[in-house]
């Protein structure tokens, strides 16, 4: 009995043949006519025709005739030269519009592939793998983006149950599949990746149960196909958290649980968010250094001194430090020497402590 697969490897290969060998065969029929066009315009015109001496000239009138230039530098007096110029005319141009057109098409169709995630594989490494889609996700693949220069991008590949592609970018390269199956993952080539998020897939509806059920056999998928995998994953109810540790999950985020802390907090010690926030959205290359409450600022309000810096020297104040405690910020609290502030900054302050 014939092996599993034999017929389909042989329509492939022959597909792929086929492909190729179509092309060529174009470039190669456009030489044959546009050679032998000439050597039949340079047997008829040859002796007649004062303009056609070699056959590099009647070479020349073929190139003309076929690519519509036409000069009129050269032209056929005989009858013979006139009707070979006119089938090196007709066959020339129409074999020439076909290999444009077919070329055209074939890159036409690339593109509308990539837009709907048909595209077949990828041969990406170290590479960003994101499965899965929701609301988040504009934002994680916006700040994974900014994150790295313009000389160190790193292409995402992202994979979800979705028809077109949820995020255009030139570094973002869209897959339709799912993420729970393996062969989808091979496609985004997982076994590779620098670092894979999974994302609580919303996009597949059902409860927060069912969601985050389908992150876990992502990540067991994941950890079977490269047990070396690096996975970041949300989950909805705390209860799941478990059941993501175990199937190999290192960083797990608790959207529920974090931002309900982060709330509480936020009305006990007023403008935390705003910090989180600050500390979130940070731009590449900005870093975070300590300084001393500046001499000229002592004995004013946080927040004049706030806008001060941030008008004079561009820095964002995160946070007040204190007799070793970080204050959000009392707007009114008046500094005093030895106050410590962390600002975020593209520079380095020249007061920065070490």
């Amino acid at each position: 009995m014939p092996k599993a697969g034999t017929g389909y490897r042989r329509e492939s290969i022959y597909r792929l043949i086929h492909k190729k060998t179509f092309y060529l065969s174009l470039i190669v029929a456009i030489f044959i006519v546009m050679f032998l066009g000439s050597w039949v315009v340079y047997v008829f015109e040859k002796g007649t025709n004062p303009e056609i001496k070699k056959y590099g000239d009647s070479v020349w009138l073929s190139v003309q005739t076929m690519t519509t230039v036409g000069y009129g530098d050269v032209v056929p007096k005989t009858v013979g030269g006139r009707v070979a110029v006119t089938a090196c005319m007709v066959i020339g141009i129409a074999l020439v519009t076909t290999a444009i057109t077919a070329s055209a098409t074939a890159r036409i169709d690339k593109a509308k592939k990539r837009g709907k995630g048909l595209e077949k594989t990828t041969s990406f490494r170290e590479h960003f793998v994101i499965c899965g889609w929701n609301t988040r996700g504009k934002h994680v693949v916006a700040k994974l983006i900014s994150s790295h220069g313009e000389k160190r991008k790193i292409p995402i590949a992202l994979l979800c149950d979705l028809e077109a592609a949820p995020y255009e970018d030139d570094m973002v390269f869209f897959y339709s599949g799912s993420p729970i199956s393996e062969d989808d993952l091979k496609r985004v080539n997982v076994n590779e990746a620098k670092s894979i998020i999974i994302l609580a897939d919303e996009s597949s509806g059902g409860c927060a149960g069912d969601v985050d059920a389908r992150t876990v056999l992502c990540a067991l998928t994941i950890m079977s196909m490269n047990p070396e995998a690096r996975i970041t994953a949300e989950v909805f109810e705390p209860e799941n958290a478990a059941h993501l540790r175990r199937a190999g999950v290192g960083e797990i985020l608790d959207n529920n649980l974090v931002a309900g802390n982060l709330l509480a907090q936020s009305a006990i010690r007023y403008g935390l968010i705003e910090l989180i926030t600050a500390l979130s959205a940070r731009q590449s290359g900005s870093k975070i250094y300590r300084i001393p409450a500046p001499d000229d600022l002592i004995g004013r309000k946080y927040s004049e001194a706030v806008a001060e810096l941030e008008a004079t020297e561009g820095y964002t104040v995160l946070v007040l430090r204190r007799d070793d405690k970080f204050d959000a910020g009392d707007p009114d609290i008046p500094l005093k020497s030895g106050d410590i502030l962390l600002v975020l900054s593209s520079k380095r302050p020249s007061t920065a402590m070490a």
